[in-house]
């Protein structure tokens, strides 16, 4: 069976929102017993949050939580917006943990202004849909997703990286 979270509630109950320590996708897989895969929890959810305040939507298996996935829905704070974050913790097949991550972001300005501004150590990799520049950091573990928006006066990013402990 599924369980599931919403740390960030309704109007009624208010949003419950971290800003420092852990974040709180680890905190509620420990606080829910969950033992596989704990470490990376933490280290992915602090490193994705650092200290930055969030919210978020959780998601993993009652019956089988330590042999399933935990899944994780954050929005995260910034000084000018918001960003939704997609992460993924959970054993493979081999019994060794692995990590995904995918932060959603929208930019008030051009993808091509973005990819120097903010992108520049970032290094041409392809495209998708001949409408979606593909970036890569230069150890190949990071990909940028940049497509226009309104006419390519805005842009749609998404940061994503997978890490195999």
């Amino acid at each position: 069976m599924l369980t599931r979270v919403l740390l960030a509630s309704t109007l009624a109950i208010g949003p419950c929102i971290a800003m420092a320590n852990d974040s709180l996708p680890y905190k509620t897989a420990a606080e829910n017993g969950i033992k596989t895969c704990l470490t990376q929890i933490r280290d992915v959810g602090n490193f994705i949050v650092k200290g930055n305040a969030h919210a978020s939507h959780d998601f993993w298996n009652r019956d089988n939580a330590n042999d399933r996935m935990f899944s994780s829905f954050l929005v995260k704070s910034y000084s000018d917006g918001d960003s939704h974050i997609s992460v993924i913790v959970g054993p493979d097949k081999s019994g060794a943990c692995y990590a995904e991550y995918n932060e959603t972001s929208f930019w008030p300005k051009s993808c091509t202004v973005l990819r120097e501004e903010v992108f520049s150590g970032f290094k041409f990799s392809g495209a998708l849909k001949g409408t979606t520049t593909v970036l890569e950091n230069p150890e190949g573990s990071v990909n940028i997703y940049m497509t226009p928006q309104n006419g390519g006066n805005s842009c749609l990013t998404t940061k994503r990286e997978v890490i195999y402990y």
